[in-house]
């Protein structure tokens, strides 16, 4: 029996997944990529993995994939440039970030042949739209909880360092004192945002929502949300198949 590794490593943390085909048998989310970490996690299912497929944020990718090349086969680090079961309608493709194809591809894998607006609710949110024959038709980046809070301490005079919360105030659209309301500004800035995108594709498209924020954000939606945590994961390992046939 085979394995197929996927890595998604954003800009805190990474998420191991293991696949037996397009079933996930194993997830994991570390703070660090080690051969020790790696090790561990693959220990249960014993010996080298198939294939690995790796998609990263940031620029670490050359260690990884030397890391990553005495657990498994084969291994393959996700970029613009490969072959891909979307396409891509964006104008510099080699400037998408491989986090954003993932997210893309996942959505198309779980909700095929539908109009979907893809929101990855992490450090960024980023905004992508797939078109029911698999096309990857553009979207949009805006900063994240986070750095919409630190933004406004920043960059104005007296305005607080106010934490992300763990979870929203509920029952509150309009701030009750300076904290929460920069908190559910920039809550509803990003609920504004998804609902407006909506607003401009078609009746029936979907919103398919990943990210730490996800399960948060999704609920204040006045329409229905399809929150898929292990997005970018399922789209990877739908890569990695897809290169395995072609």
């Amino acid at each position: 029996m085979s394995y197929n590794l996927t890595i998604d490593q954003g800009n805190t943390a990474a998420k191991l997944a293991l696949w037996e085909g397009e079933s996930m048998v194993a997830r994991r989310i570390e703070t660090s990529l080690t051969p020790d970490v790696i090790a561990d996690f693959l220990a249960p299912y014993g010996g080298r993995v198939k294939c690995a497929m790796y998609c990263s944020v940031v620029s670490r990718g050359t260690e990884v994939m030397a890391l990553l090349s005495s657990f498994a086969s084969r291994t393959l680090r996700l970029s613009s440039d490969m072959p891909l079961p979307i396409s891509i309608d964006y104008g510099t493709p080699g400037s998408l970030g491989a986090d954003r194809i993932a997210a893309a591809v996942g959505a198309a894998t779980v909700y095929p042949s539908r109009m979907l607006l893809v929101v990855d609710a992490g450090t960024a949110v980023t905004y992508d739209v797939v078109s029911p024959d698999g096309h990857f038709l553009g979207g949009n980046i805006a900063p994240g909880m986070n750095m919409r809070l630190e933004a406004l301490h920043r960059f104005t005079a007296r305005l607080p360092r106010v934490k992300v919360p763990r979870e929203i105030p509920q029952g509150h659209v309009f701030g009750f004192d300076t904290p929460s309301a920069m908190i559910l500004g920039s809550v509803f800035g990003i609920i504004g945002a998804i609902t407006y995108y909506k607003s401009e594709l078609s009746p029936d498209a979907l919103v398919v929502m990943t990210g730490g924020w996800a399960d948060e954000l999704s609920r204040l939606c006045h329409f229905d949300v399809n929150v898929e945590p292990d997005l970018v994961s399922i789209g990877l390992n739908r890569i990695l198949i897809y290169n395995e046939n072609n």
